[in-house]
């Protein structure tokens, strides 16, 4: 960030078995003994669980580890400066909060990370370009068609220490930055305006004040993208909370559609997965990065467990009695 580094960051003013019969015995003699059967529901629930959890193994890791995983070349541009010139800075998850030692603050819409460690810098003319061990999927299921996120430090200019949002919101935003993918780190496409608007800045916690000094219980979900078609004007003036509302549980970030990388001509690139992001910075002001972010493909298959036990519970046998002589006669008692 060219002008703000410290506190006070977006400050106006100061988640059948099929029973079995066998012969037993009690201190009364010989009874006939039947095990216990699985009823409709039990089963149902059992097939769909281990459908579920054979598929999510065999699958690739990619709501385990959603992260950019390799930096592969860095160029910090002609006025980069130290110590913001790490790239391994954008790899792994996006900063949370910011542990600094005289001014510690949680990482919010009003309060960006602002460390060496959480954010490295592109100057005019520098460049970035990360990898996914995991390719990044464009999976028609994803919300609003968003494949990728990119965070950075951009940030709202609100009252302290409420947090209300300026009227007219205002955005604090560095350079522009022109964004690539790749599938095989060698053909790059574009994908135009990904990063123009300079939303959405990074929100840590759900339950944290925004300038909170230490951390929050319930983080937000940075794998979950903001409703791109939201604009700055739409939080003018709004309470803090309210801006949260907007977010609906993301953690913020650039939402990126690969589908949208054009190929020379400007004819669609056709990109069906990518492993390789770059950006460039393509103005005078520095422009600084924090994480990249792999939208996972929906498990729907584990969702169907609680429909499976709704379904179960229409066929759940209703001979309760029976159920109990039989209890009785295992115990030794029928």
């Amino acid at each position: 960030m060219s002008n703000v580094k410290g506190s006070g960051f977006g400050v106006e003013g100061p988640v059948e078995g099929r029973g079995k019969r066998a012969a037993g015995f009690s201190p009364r003699g010989p009874v006939r003994v039947e095990r216990k059967r699985w009823d409709g529901e039990t089963r149902s629930a059992i097939r769909v669980f281990v459908f579920a959890l054979l598929v999510t193994v065999g699958r690739p890791a990619f709501a385990a580890d959603p992260w950019a995983d390799h930096v592969e070349s860095y160029l910090p541009g002609a006025s980069a400066s130290a110590p913001y010139t790490n790239p391994q800075a954008a790899l792994g998850e996006p900063a949370r909060f910011t542990d600094h030692e005289l001014f510690p603050s949680v990482v919010s819409l009003l309060s960006p990370p602002f460390l060496g460690s959480q954010i490295v810098q592109l100057a005019e003319g520098g460049s970035l370009t990360v990898r996914f061990d995991e390719p990044v999927t464009d999976h028609p299921a994803h919300p609003f068609g968003a494949d990728l996120i990119v965070f950075s430090n951009n940030f709202f200019v609100g009252s302290y220490p409420d947090g209300t949002l300026s009227n007219p919101a205002q955005l604090y935003v560095d350079g522009t930055g022109r964004l690539e993918v790749s599938a095989d780190g060698v053909n790059f496409f574009e994908v135009p305006g990904a990063l123009e608007s300079g939303l959405f800045p990074t929100q840590g916690y759900l339950d944290a004040a925004p300038f909170a000094e230490t951390p929050g219980q319930v983080p937000t979900d940075f794998r979950v993208p903001v409703n791109p078609a939201l604009k700055v004007s739409d939080f003018s003036g709004l309470t803090f909370a309210q801006a949260l509302a907007l977010y609906a549980g993301s953690g913020g970030g650039a939402p990126v559609d690969i589908s949208l990388a054009v190929a020379a001509g400007g004819q669609p690139a056709g990109l069906t997965q990518v492993s390789y992001v770059r950006i460039s910075n393509l103005s005078a002001t520095p422009l600084e990065i924090d994480a990249f972010a792999s939208v996972p493909e929906p498990l729907t298959l584990v969702l169907l467990w609680p429909a499976s036990l709704a379904v179960g519970r229409r066929n759940r046998p209703r001979d309760l009695k029976g159920r109990q002589l039989r209890f009785a006669a295992m115990q030794g008692r029928g």
